[in-house]
């Protein structure tokens, strides 16, 4: 008796796993933008060609006097991105990229070192920032520092500017 009960309930169980496979979600045109999802992303080859919507750049990181030692690591939704050319000193940090259109969570970290000590210091946005399909994301940052190479600003903040593709 209680194989036929475990026969039935398997048939069920692939009844209803069967009807799901066929059944067709409909939404209306105005939510096609977040409820589908691309098959795969696009080949590298043609990504490649798309311009860079997001440039964040930072001046003034070291110098050759009491602040080559310093760095910058920045930060896209918690992900660290690397830089194309890293000196033992780099006066500015710019970074160009091609990120998809939605809100991100971008900081940078400053590492001053102070001769004895590494300090840390947060670069933010106001908010979190929008990315847009037809406009360039442009974050500036010159930091003013003091005579050991501390941010004046206790939590220095990003310019947000948007310029048009180019």
């Amino acid at each position: 008796m209680k194989s036929y009960y475990i026969i039935v309930g398997i048939i069920v169980l692939v009844a209803l796993s069967v009807s799901q496979c066929s059944w067709n979600r409909q939404i209306n045109q105005d939510e096609t933008y977040d409820a589908i999802k691309p098959v795969a992303p696009l080949p590298e080859y043609e990504r490649s060609g798309l311009p860079v919507n997001v440039e964040v750049s930072i001046k003034n990181v070291a110098d050759m006097n009491n602040s080559y030692k310093n760095t910058i690591d920045l930060y896209v939704n918690d992900y660290i991105i690397n830089p194309d050319n890293v000196f033992n000193y780099k006066s500015n940090y710019t970074y160009q990229m091609r990120l998809q259109p939605g809100i991100y969570k971008i900081k940078a970290v400053y590492h001053a070192n102070t001769g004895w000590q590494e300090k840390k210091f947060t670069i933010s946005t106001q908010e979190p920032v929008k990315v847009y399909l037809d406009k360039k994301l442009e974050l500036s940052l010159t930091l003013e520092k003091n005579w050991w190479g501390a941010p004046q600003e206790k939590h220095p903040k990003f310019n947000v500017e948007y310029a048009s593709l180019e």
